[in-house]
């Protein structure tokens, strides 16, 4: 089966990431690969933040079940800052190396349209 071929249904059909990969540089790929974990860390710290919530209400008054509840959340607040401040720190560092680094918000907010209209 040639490469053109396979078909993988639970992956969005991206032309933007398409010609990215066909026609950017490295340094557009590293940019994009760090938007896109990015958002991937924004809604996985979504996703605990939504489960320990609901930990707490079902624990019952179970100190325990309270306990690992205020921890999931607690840490996936953590995990989100530290995913922004990696994001900054990155982009500083560019900056102050003279990188020509195109990453910014703007760049994740439209990785993020493009996903969700693929996904449509």
């Amino acid at each position: 089966m040639k490469h053109s071929q396979l078909n993988f249904f639970f992956l969005p059909s991206l032309p933007m990431i398409r010609d990215l990969i066909e026609n950017g540089s490295v340094v557009q790929i590293v940019a994009t690969v760090i938007a896109f974990g990015l958002i991937l860390a924004s809604v996985l710290s979504l996703i605990y933040i939504i489960v320990g919530g609901i930990t707490f209400i079902l624990s019952a008054g179970n100190e325990e079940k309270i306990k690992k509840a205020v921890h999931t959340v607690r840490y996936a607040i953590i995990g989100l800052f530290v995913s922004f401040l990696a994001f900054f720190l990155v982009s500083w560092i560019a900056k102050l190396l003279d990188v020509p680094f195109d990453l910014s918000f703007s760049t994740v907010l439209d990785l993020m349209n493009a996903l969700f209209e693929s996904f449509r």
